[in-house]
């Protein structure tokens, strides 16, 4: 009886998907091409809770199942350069790599402030490169996404990750 009881949990409990939750990553990465409007909703850290930014993800190459471009923010200069992939489930993470543009919200009150803790508050945080958007998928609508979004850092204490949702939509 136990060797039926484990093989049950070993069949329940794999991680085999069915062909029809595959798809062409290369295509999806090649239709991410394109301007993409959308709206960040933040959970934390704590004093940005309800707070929104509306953003544009410019993508303007895609090579296989990889995209690159950048971001840009309603209500401020800095932009991002990203890039990001899609996996053959349908899986898409992308990361603000490096500024594009810095406006100086966050780099400029480092150099003012002598220690980096005014700067890991809210809002100067948010302008710290890093942020990565993930937890998305490719569903019915390729032209909708909808995920969370995080800084991920061994550096900052839990009280002052960045974290939210976010939906867009391609123009």
């Amino acid at each position: 009886m136990k060797y039926i009881y484990l093989t049950f949990i070993l069949l329940a409990s794999s991680t085999y998907r069915c062909a029809d939750d595959v798809v062409d990553c290369n295509e999806a990465s090649k239709n991410m091409i394109g301007e993409w409007s959308g709206t960040i909703n933040y959970t934390g850290p704590y004093y940005a809770n309800g707070e929104t930014h509306n953003f544009s993800l410019i993508i303007n190459s895609s090579n296989e199942c990889t995209f690159k471009g950048f971001s840009t923010f309603e209500d401020s200069n800095t932009s991002f350069n990203v890039s990001g992939a899609i996996d053959i489930y349908g899986w898409v993470s992308f990361i603000e790599d490096d500024y594009r543009f810095d406006s100086g919200e966050y780099l400029n009150c480092v150099n003012f402030e002598s220690n980096d803790n005014t700067c890991e508050t809210w809002p100067y945080l948010r302008w710290k490169e890093g942020t990565k958007y993930e937890e998305t998928r490719i569903k019915i609508d390729p032209n909708v996404l909808t995920g969370k979004i995080h800084r991920p850092s061994s550096f900052e204490s839990r009280w002052r990750i960045l974290r939210g949702d976010y939906s867009m939509s391609k123009n």
